[in-house]
Formats: C-alpha cells, structure tokens, sequence
C-alpha cells in the first residue's frame, strides 16, 4: 500500500511538470521566469554555499535575475526575502521555476526540484532542462558512487581541496571541465569577525539504517548508545564545572527527530531538537569539536580549532552508510580518533588543560590540506556559471 501511494505521488508530480514543461514554452519569455537563477539547499534551510551564493548575487550583482527556493515555515525564510526573491517548494511556480531556469544552483543533487530522487532519475534520461551546479554540502572525502556520471548529469561541480579534487576526477567519470577546484561559497565568511563562547559543540552525522526506524529502535542503536553514554559520563559534568564551558549537542536534520531520546543529565548539557541553529555560527562560536564522520570537521580544521573524531563504529559506518574514500580518519585526520566515551572525555580534558590549542601533528596535517585562505569563493563561482551560459 505505501509503495503504491508513492507512485500515485510520483504520477502527480510527472503531471504537474509536463505542464510546466508546457506552460514554460512561453513562460520562460515572461519578466517572472526570463533568465532564471533558481538557488535552494534542501527547500527548506538556508545556511549554506546556495545562501551564501545567493546573498552574493544579490548584493553584488542585483541584474542577476535570481529566486530562492524555502518554505514560508521555514526558519531562514526571513533571511532569504530581505534578500530577493523565495519560491514555495512544491507550489506550481516552483515547477515552472525549475522547468523555465536558465541555471539551478544547489548544495545537494537536485535540491531545487519538487523531488530529489524522482528527478535525478528523469535527469539521468536528459529530461531536466537548463544548466545545473552543485555545489556541495562540504568537502567530499568518502567515495559516493551515486554521484558518478551519468547517474548525474552536471554542468559544474564544485570541489575545494587538491586531492578531492583529483579523487573526483580520477573516480566519478565527469566530462571535461565540470569538475572545477573553486572553493565552498560558505568559506568566504569563515573569518569574518565573531565571538567565541566557552562552548563545545557534538555535531555528529547520520545514518542511513536509523533513517526510517522507529524510537525504540533508535534507543537500541550503537549510535544511541555510544552518544548517550558520552553526555551522562561523570566526567563529562565535571570537565564543564570546572572549565565553567557548556556542551552543546546539534543533531543531523535526518536525526533531529529523536533529539527528545537524548535527556540532559546537566545544565550545561544543551540538545538542539530543531535545525533553527546557523551551523556556520555554531562553528565560528564554539571552541572545541566532537564529530563521527560528518564533513563539518573540515571546516573547522580550516578555522585552526581543535577537534576530534568518535568512530565508534567505523566498520559498521563504512560498510552500510558511505563508502572509505581517499582520507583516512588515522592516517588524515585532524584530530585523535576516539573508540570509545573514556577516549573523548580524556581529549577534551588535554584540550582545556592546553587552553584548547591545536597539537603540532594536526596543525602541519591541516596546512598540508588545504589550499591558502581566500575570500573570493562566491565572487569565483558566479564567474564559472557565466562561463557556462
């Protein structure tokens, strides 16, 4: 019965863009749509390189005829209209947005249409018009067979750092050109002034098994069980009264549904149970960083902030989530790899005794990585979708 009320869904979506397709003919000549840079995250946030882009546009090249796609609901929808332009996902202007736009601009594959799945798979038949760039969420380091050509077809695809670049390049089968080593549009604003707060932040991925489980299942879960365990460790609360710092714990979007599974066991334990948080602010404000295996570590290596990995269960990870790409966590990484809660805890506690300086073996890793400091990746990018236009 789901299966079939996901078709009857998936048919009244293919409906609703024939028309559009239809309807855009001529809509596409109409002040509305004519030369359409149609940019969106997921449909519903705006904290990253498509934001970020986006404001660029906006405040530096206003004669770009440019729309953001988000939710009235949504909590950066205020952002996004003292800018310019929103679009209501799922509305039929939406459709015949991303029937008519000249260019679609997103941090995730087919983030500006109606449905990502549905129409990365008409896309892959070369039945999405316009130009398309992807921006991507972060630096990609773990090997994503489902972004290879042709399963997606792009005009540009954004990367930051030499060997991802060279890694996509050498594994994803992309045309000539598409693949082009510009930068994230978020990075531009990495270094802008902030204040940083006594504040550590668990900002942990999510899983693909725990996706559609329930909450029981969740609670019985390793990734439960290892992340509780870290929060009501004794020393956990002791670290945080002595060092006067508050541990803040932002879940993934696809795991923010369970954050009421996670009680705090101490007031200076706080969960995000809602993405209404700026991640990139998180980040600028928090000193210290405990992640799994989410891409967010990259940027803040780059800040030149000390962090450090929980793999609890790599092998697990690798073997049903993503697969090991060209950087290794041990080998790589910025910061220890920890096992276990005792690893973490002692981390931290060598960390706020050195006055959460970053240890000269990831320091020199870091340096190695990344290309020098810039603050051109917007100004950058619209310049290679001019190209393509």
């Amino acid at each position: 019965m789901k299966r079939f009320c996901r078709y009857i869904r998936y048919a009244g979506m293919l409906l609703r863009y024939a028309l559009a397709l239809l309807i855009g003919i001529f809509a596409r000549h109409t002040p509305a749509y004519r030369n359409l840079w149609l940019f969106a995250e997921r449909g519903y946030d705006a904290q990253d390189n498509a934001f970020f882009l986006f404001q660029f546009v906006r405040q530096k090249h206003p004669e770009i005829h440019a729309a953001y796609l988000i939710g009235r609901e949504c909590p950066d929808y205020g952002n996004i209209i003292r800018l310019g332009k929103a679009i209501e996902p799922g509305s039929f202007s939406h459709y015949l947005a991303f029937a008519c736009a000249k260019v679609k601009i997103s941090t995730h594959i087919m983030g500006y249409s109606p449905h990502m799945y549905l129409f990365t798979m008409l896309d892959s038949h070369r039945l999405v018009p316009g130009r398309k760039v992807f921006l991507q969420h972060g630096i990609l380091f773990n090997h994503i067979p489902t972004l290879y050509y042709p399963r997606i077809r792009v005009n540009l695809f954004v990367c930051s750092a030499g060997r991802e670049y060279q890694a996509i390049l050498d594994h994803y089968g992309h045309p000539q050109g598409v693949v082009q080593p510009i930068g994230l549009c978020r990075y531009d604003h990495l270094f802008q002034e902030h204040t940083e707060k006594r504040q550590i932040l668990i900002l942990p991925t999510w899983r693909a098994a725990l996706r559609d489980c329930s909450r029981e299942a969740f609670q019985a879960s390793a990734y439960f069980h290892f992340f509780d365990s870290l929060l009501r460790h004794p020393q956990m609360a002791e670290l945080l009264e002595q060092y006067h710092y508050t541990l803040l714990v932002q879940l993934h979007p696809e795991m923010q549904r369970f954050a009421a599974c996670f009680s705090s066991v101490h007031p200076r334990i706080k969960i995000q149970a809602t993405n209404t948080q700026n991640v990139q602010q998180l980040l600028l404000e928090s000193k210290l960083l405990i992640t799994d295996y989410s891409s967010i570590f990259f940027d803040f290596a780059y800040l030149g902030k000390p962090l450090a990995y929980y793999a609890f269960d790599e092998a697990y990870f690798f073997a049903t989530h993503y697969q090991r790409g060209y950087f290794d966590l041990e080998e790589d990484g910025f910061g220890p790899v920890c096992r276990n809660p005792d690893e973490v805890l002692q981390f931290i506690k060598e960390r706020l005794a050195d006055n959460m300086r970053v240890p000269a073996l990831y320091r020199a890793r870091a340096k190695g990585f990344f290309p020098p400091r810039r603050t051109d990746h917007c100004s950058r990018t619209v310049s290679a979708i001019r190209a393509l236009l």
